[in-house]
């Protein structure tokens, strides 16, 4: 089994590649971008007591992600 930290990895690398095709569609909105992005950052707060490292590293991930893609966007919509 991998480590979580390679998890945590393959997640973001998914949920990025997932985020920039997302952005290629005629119908994206950097805003619900974001608000998917709080949300995440909401539910990571929440019960994470009950979770394992798996879970951890997943949500992890995607928040990391989400960072990423939401500063790239600004980035490049300021300098369009």
């Amino acid at each position: 089994m991998q480590e979580p930290e390679d998890y945590a990895h393959e997640v973001y690398q998914q949920t990025l590649t997932a985020l920039e095709n997302r952005y290629l569609r005629d119908d994206f909105n950097l805003e619900t971008i974001q608000a998917e992005y709080e949300a995440l950052t909401v539910y990571q707060g929440h019960g994470m007591d009950g979770r394992n490292l798996y879970k951890e590293a997943e949500i992890e991930g995607q928040i990391d992600a989400y960072q990423i893609f939401i500063h790239r966007r600004l980035q490049n919509d300021d300098i369009d």
